[in-house]
């Protein structure tokens, strides 16, 4: 037994898997937390290490009450199988009994540091919250359906590149030299992993330098 608690980051609902998880399920983004919190306890109650044996997506989805909701807990990442067992990736940093001790330790610590730290936490603070509200801010760009924002909104932070005004203007700006859609510069963008787009690379050989994502 691992307690009666697991760890929990309070940014989980606004993960870009979250989001791509609601997305393709057709359910809403705190239903997935929820849900989310059930397989991690069951995994964090019930494996030592979060490999479960024997174990099927079929049981997860039932766990869940969802329909592949287990499949897609492995296509972005959380979730991995390998022949008759299922791992939760990430365990030992989420989940068990270092993990918590990790976190109980750190709290121990930031309580003895925040008075000679408060100015310089003040800052980091304020830096990190303008930065996610710029990007929350980004709405679904005209002629882009919200799919296909969501995915590539999603494979934008996998290679931790933030989407901003400036990354929108300048991959329509390439779309129009390519004639291409803005939509379709984002596909093929996340199907080929580059981070950026050049309208020339419709036409001449590949970048070399690529980011393997798909």
């Amino acid at each position: 037994m691992a307690g009666d608690w697991i760890k929990f980051q309070v940014d989980t609902p606004d993960k870009p898997e979250v989001l791509a998880m609601a997305n393709r399920l057709g359910i809403d983004p705190d239903a997935v937390v929820g849900k989310l919190i059930r397989v991690w306890s069951w995994f964090d109650k019930h494996t030592v290490d979060g490999n479960a044996n024997s174990v099927t997506f079929s049981f997860l989805d039932r766990l869940t009450c969802v329909t592949g909701f287990a499949e897609q807990m492995q296509f972005v990442g959380w979730l991995e199988q390998d022949g008759s067992i299922l791992r939760m990736t990430n365990f030992d940093y989420h989940n068990g009994k270092s993990a918590k001790s990790r976190v109980l330790g750190k709290d121990r610590q930031d309580k003895h540091r925040n008075s000679n730290a408060k100015s310089n936490a003040q800052i980091v603070t304020k830096s990190s919250l303008e930065k996610r509200r710029e990007e929350k801010n980004i709405n679904t760009p005209e002629g882009v359906s919200d799919l296909v924002f969501k995915d590539y909104l999603f494979f934008r932070n996998k290679i931790k590149a933030p989407v901003t005004e400036t990354v929108i203007k300048g991959l329509s700006e390439e779309a129009k030299k390519a004639n291409l859609t803005l939509e379709q510069v984002m596909i093929v963008c996340c199907q080929n992993g580059w981070r950026g787009f050049k309208a020339e690379w419709m036409t001449k050989e590949q970048p070399k330098q690529k980011v393997n994502f798909l």
